[in-house]
């Protein structure tokens, strides 16, 4: 009998914080109430009843603003499928790099303009978010699915995808792609290979694997073996597919993908631990449209809403029921290297100094 009333008087204190929240939400345009606020309301809830709640509110809140770095193209699959499932709540979409992005918000916020509900960004901007007080702790449930490290213990950011570090050769130069970072410091390769002047997360890792020595020593004997030393990775990949120079280094899988779908003359390999940079999803501390904003977010990292991702693109989900493409399929029972998301974050300036320095020697 006391666990019936203790379960009847939890959910109905959950139902008086749900009303009371949906109210300061209607009444001050949600910047008054915390993503935590928020969220407390739907504690101590079935899976079924919680989401009939968050549902019906962000049903009244009618929209939800996604910020992010994701190409259009890949968020419009997944606005297509939230819309399918949740019609009439409105998802408005902000595309900005990370580093942009972050610095726009941080402004906004300081500025009292509360205006972000759910973020999606490189791992480098998590702490500056974070200190900046413009992120709240969510834990969705959709989280407890995700592997080890792709998850803020604290509810702060969980990994929306990975982009795996690839080596791409033109077939008609190379046979077959080397499988160890190591060989491109070989004399064979002396000025036929490119580099990327902004992948320091690559650098990072390898710091952390081999250690920072002999991480340094890596990429000087790059740069002593003629490194191209380009921009961007996409380029560099069509540049290798043109046949302009044989190999480039570190690009994303994904592009590696996009190339071979089109019929590229290209081979490449993945260098075991398998380096997967994360991109990751974040909520606003004082977001307009806190209901629609958890239900966007769960939806994010649900297997529906991993799928329109993971099943087209070259991408390393966070969780392992999520479907894939054969790319990525062989390369999931491999050693993999999850690049810390704080450990980007904290680092980025330095290591990017680090890198480019030795870069532009």
């Amino acid at each position: 009998m006391r666990n019936s009333l203790n379960s009847l008087y939890g959910r109905g204190l959950s139902l008086v914080l749900f009303v009371c929240t949906s109210l300061i939400v209607v009444s001050h345009g949600g910047a008054a109430v915390t993503i935590e606020q928020a969220v407390k309301t739907v504690e101590g809830l079935s899976a079924a009843e919680r989401l009939a709640r968050i549902e019906d509110a962000a049903r009244k809140e009618g929209r939800v603003r996604w910020s992010s770095s994701i190409p259009v193209t890949r968020a419009e699959t997944i606005f297509q499928g939230f819309r399918k499932k949740y019609p009439g709540i409105q998802v408005e979409f902000d595309r900005l790099s990370g580093r942009v992005l972050a610095d726009r918000v941080i402004r906004e916020y300081r500025s009292g303009k509360h205006d972000v509900d759910v973020l999606g960004s490189s791992a480098v901007t998590v702490l500056a978010l974070k200190d900046a007080g413009v992120i709240g702790s969510y834990s969705s449930p959709e989280a407890a699915g995700v592997k080890s490290g792709a998850a803020d213990p604290k509810g702060f950011w969980t990994a929306h995808y990975s982009n795996v570090l690839a080596n791409i050769c033109n077939k008609n130069r190379v046979k077959a792609a080397p499988q160890d970072w190591k060989e491109f410091a070989q004399s064979k390769w002396k000025g036929d290979f490119s580099v990327d002047v902004e992948r320091f997360q690559w650098f990072l890792a390898l710091s952390r694997i081999y250690g920072d020595d002999a991480a340094r020593k890596l990429f000087q004997g790059y740069v002593q073996n003629g490194a191209q030393i380009r921009r961007g990775g996409t380029l560099q990949s069509q540049l290798v597919a043109a046949g302009e120079y044989s190999c480039a280094l570190a690009v994303y899988l994904d592009n590696v993908y996009v190339l071979l779908k089109a019929g590229a003359p290209i081979v490449y390999s993945v260098p075991e631990p398998v380096l997967l940079s994360p991109d990751i999803l974040m909520v606003g501390k004082f977001p307009p449209h806190p209901y629609a904003s958890v239900l966007l977010y769960d939806y994010l990292l649900s297997y529906e809403g991993l799928s329109h991702l993971t099943r087209n693109h070259a991408l390393f989900p966070p969780r392992g029921d999520a479907p894939v493409v054969d790319e990525v399929g062989v390369l999931q029972p491999k050693t993999l290297h999850f690049i810390d998301v704080e450990d980007q974050s904290r680092s980025y300036k330095e290591s990017l100094k680090s890198y480019q320095s030795i870069l532009r020697r």
